[in-house]
């Protein structure tokens, strides 16, 4: 009878496989200045997030023939890299891998991690989409505050699954958007281009898969477009004065999307956080909001105007007054005063009576 001897199961590569190849390397090194094992791992886990990042470096290493390794000892640290959950560990063990079994010098082995971190990052925002996700200033402002209000929240995104006929059908899927907003900082000064730097910090060190990163540049494009043609408030803001920008900015502090934006630095930012708290709003609510702030904003006018609280002034006059209160960081209602206050009395008889 032949004796059937039972298949050996592989085993899960682990860092003894690691050590017997870098001790391989004592015998065959060919490079004497190396860059220090520290720098190396540096480099990488300021680059590495997920396992994709890790396997795009090893890929690069291959193909530019970074390392002096022999076929087995290649299969044997790809095997390990693949088996292996991303972690300090496995980066500090490939890193040690480089260190020993390098075929370049110290700056060659820099500019080699630099430039694969680069290529790394490219073609992530290449996945996103990222040029065609923040193209303009109303988009960057709504993605970041969305980022905010949205991470680490289960949010819908569509998929494709095929059918029984094998034909692509939609599928909504509900996910984690596993992003981090601790990139998404609000300071003073802050700005369009500013969010936009950090929104593509954000994006590179998620832990998203290629497909993952697609998936997220096609969720962030469908919610973005039920934002395209709803300009009302755009349109309520041209040609607002600065009484009425202040009354519409305490108006949305009430709501809860307010937490998302960040501290306007100016007027025209103050406009654009309004139109950021609009564009958060979910699609279903927009209507009523607008409809109802609209509303709100007519009553008090039409309340002034019987109080006699109002004073109509021609928009060209109010349009300086504005401009006069922001470069004075001060209200129209102080630069009035001041100036009033501040000029001789028959000077200003004088200025009145001359026109």
């Amino acid at each position: 009878m032949t004796k059937i001897t039972p298949k050996k199961r592989s085993e899960k590569p682990t860092f003894s496989s690691f050590k017997k190849v870098i001790e391989q390397a004592k015998k065959n090194k060919t490079v004497d200045i190396t860059m220090p094992e520290n720098v190396i791992n540096t480099h990488l886990l300021t680059a590495v997030n997920a396992k994709r990042d890790l396997l795009f470096f090893w890929d690069e290493m291959l193909r530019e023939s970074l390392l002096e390794l022999n076929s087995e000892e290649k299969e044997i640290i790809e095997k390990y890299i693949k088996d292996n959950p991303i972690s300090k560990k496995t980066i500090r063990d490939l890193s040690d891998v480089i260190h020993k079994r390098s075929q370049f010098d110290k700056n060659e082995t820099s500019r080699f991690l630099a430039r694969t971190r680069d290529k790394l990052h490219d073609e992530k925002l290449k996945n996103y989409d990222f040029q065609n996700l923040c193209d303009e200033d109303r988009k960057i402002n709504w993605l970041w505050c969305y980022i905010r209000k949205n991470a680490n929240k289960k949010v819908r995104h569509l998929g494709y699954k095929k059918n029984l006929k094998g034909k692509p059908t939609k599928q909504i899927i509900r996910k984690n958007l596993e992003l981090d907003e601790n990139y998404l900082e609000d300071f003073p000064q802050n700005n369009a281009e500013k969010r936009k730097t950090q929104i593509e910090k954000c994006l590179i060190f998620s832990p998203y898969s290629e497909k993952g990163e697609k998936m997220l540049s096609n969720h962030l494009k469908d919610e973005w477009r039920k934002n395209i043609d709803k300009n009302e408030m755009i349109k309520w803001l041209d040609g607002c004065h600065y009484n009425q920008l202040i009354w519409a900015y305490n108006y949305i502090k009430k709501r809860e999307e307010i937490r998302y934006t960040w501290a306007p630095s100016s007027n025209e930012d103050m406009k654009s956080v309004l139109v950021a708290v609009y564009d958060l709003i979910p699609e279903s609510d927009k209507k009523k909001f607008i409809d109802r702030f609209r509303s709100t904003w007519s009553s008090k006018k039409s309340r002034n105007k019987q109080r006699g609280d109002t004073l109509e002034i021609e928009n060209e006059v109010l349009d300086k007054l504005d401009k006069l209160a922001e470069e004075t960081q001060s209200t129209p209602q102080d630069v009035i005063k001041k100036l009033i206050t501040i000029l001789d009395w028959d000077e200003i008889l004088d200025i009145l009576e001359s026109e």
